[in-house]
């Protein structure tokens, strides 16, 4: 006989024996998956449940998406965490689910706005840990945004690229000098939306806000690359020394990127205090191609009188 006769034997050997021991007037009942007589306690056998599994149609399965709603963390709301209350005591699994639902509809979405603000903060809390954005910074760039959701400058743009550009116009307000590849390449957008964006914030935002964008210059983006590139602070000097002679000389660096020309600064410093670096590496951080690189070293090398 097989294991599984043997305790079907069993079963059934029980089952008789609780229906020779119950009582002359047997009232069954279903009690936590078991039959069970409700008169003098005997379980008679378990609750099985033989029905076909049943599959949600279409029809139910389009509505259920219709009604579903989104829940937003913003603003006033119910909180239930873990299986305790308030006092400590133990929730039930019944109770437990009904207070999480009533959670649910009471932190529900009203308005556009907040259903907008929903999707933006996670996002902006993403870009600047990653980033490494200050809190005062991100705190502008979300005040930025909120008055773009409220322009409904929304409209027939995406939210992360308003978020980019939001978060360059703070970087610029405050005078941090990061670029915007960086940023493009964090949240994954391209540079032309970002620019597209940042100029319809800079032109309808930022004059409601009076926050004014501080312009970078070449000697601005010196320190960080010289931080990147781990080189020491004679080199940094040098490259500074080396733009403020191209100035007084008579460069011109009208329509030249700010970036290429304090590339190329550092290029020449790194190669006078014997700390070289390739054109390759510099012009990657510096987000510019080495030709434009070797120009602006051309460039720098007509006005100035450091370079043998």
């Amino acid at each position: 006989m097989s294991p599984s006769n043997h305790d079907d034997n069993i079963f059934f050997e029980e089952k008789d024996h609780a229906e020779e021991e119950c009582c002359d007037s047997p009232k069954i009942s279903q009690e936590d998956g078991f039959y069970v007589c409700l008169n003098c306690g005997s379980v008679y056998s378990r609750v099985l449940d033989d029905s076909p599994r049943r599959a949600f149609t279409q029809e139910e399965i389009q509505k259920r998406k219709s009604n579903e709603r989104v829940y937003s963390p913003i603003g006033p709301r119910t909180i239930i965490r873990g299986s305790r209350d308030a006092r400590g005591t133990l929730l039930s699994p019944k109770f437990k689910s009904k207070f999480n639902r009533l959670a649910k509809i009471h932190r529900s979405l009203t308005t556009s706005y907040e259903r907008n603000l929903w999707i933006a903060l996670p996002n902006l809390q993403r870009l600047q840990k990653r980033l490494a954005i200050p809190d005062i910074v991100a705190e502008d760039a979300l005040r930025i945004y909120t008055q773009t959701v409220k322009k409904k400058l929304t409209m027939g743009r995406s939210i992360d690229t308003l978020l980019a550009a939001s978060i360059f116009c703070a970087l610029r307000v405050h005078g941090i000098p990061r670029t915007v590849e960086e940023i493009t390449s964090v949240a994954q957008i391209t540079k032309k939306k970002v620019i597209r964006s940042y100029r319809l914030i800079y032109t309808e935002i930022l004059p409601n806000l009076n926050l004014k964008v501080k312009r970078f210059t070449a000697d601005r983006y010196v320190d960080k690359f010289n931080d990147e590139l781990h080189l020491s602070m004679k080199c940094r000097n040098i490259a500074v020394k080396l733009i403020e002679q191209a100035n007084e000389s008579g460069f011109n660096s009208a329509g030249k990127d700010p970036k290429g020309i304090a590339a190329a600064a550092i290029y020449i410093g790194s190669k006078m205090c014997n700390e070289n670096r390739t054109q390759k590496e510099i012009s990657k951080l510096a987000q510019v191609t080495e030709v434009t690189l070797r120009m602006r070293v051309k460039d720098l090398g007509r006005f100035v009188n450091m370079i043998k």
